[in-house]
């Protein structure tokens, strides 16, 4: 077995098969959703601890067609963008919540942790007006305004009917919360 594990090692080696490169990977870190269908999604690589700020899009009949648009690839990088990093879940007001939520929990790269936040001008707008998104996220969190996780947020819809999402909007110093607002 060992043998043959070898073999199949130096055959990837000589014809020069091999995997992604990291450097050519962006984790993004915010995933923007609009719509109820079509839906677009929009992508921010970077932000704190990355230092990268690769964006892309994907749209698609509903939320997991357009996740089916992966793996997207930054025009201006080449990058590929991998959603296994995704801390922040950014929907618009015309999205379908709960399909989201649903799709979100049952994806392998998608975790259940992303907090979730409304945009009041739709998530697209709000990230393309924003230059780092994870960090004034991040900020946010730091100065205590709390969005409930994804699995919360389904379980809230399911058991309450309703819940709670922390809206955002672009200001003068960058994102700001407008309040929480529920979500029906």
């Amino acid at each position: 077995m060992r043998r043959l594990a070898a073999l199949m090692m130096m055959f990837l080696l000589l014809t020069g098969c091999r995997g992604k490169e990291p450097d050519e990977l962006a984790l993004v870190r915010v995933l923007g959703v609009d719509g109820p269908g079509p839906v677009t999604l929009t992508a921010v690589c970077g932000g704190d601890d990355q230092g990268d700020e690769s964006r892309g899009t994907s749209a698609g009949a509903d939320f997991l067609s357009a996740l089916d648009g992966l793996p997207w690839a930054n025009e201006q990088s080449g990058e590929e963008l991998a959603l296994t990093s995704v801390s922040w879940l950014i929907v618009g007001r015309d999205a379908d919540l709960e399909a989201v939520l649903l799709a979100v929990l049952r994806d392998q790269e998608l975790a259940g942790l992303s907090t979730v936040w409304l945009a009041d001008e739709g998530a697209a707008a709000l990230l393309g007006n924003c230059e780092d998104p994870a960090a004034a996220l991040s900020l946010l969190d730091r100065q205590g305004v709390k969005a409930p996780t994804a699995a919360k947020a389904l379980a809230s819809l399911y058991n309450d009917g309703q819940v709670e999402l922390p809206v955002l909007d672009v200001g003068e110093s960058g994102l700001e919360c407008q309040g929480v607002e529920p979500w029906r």
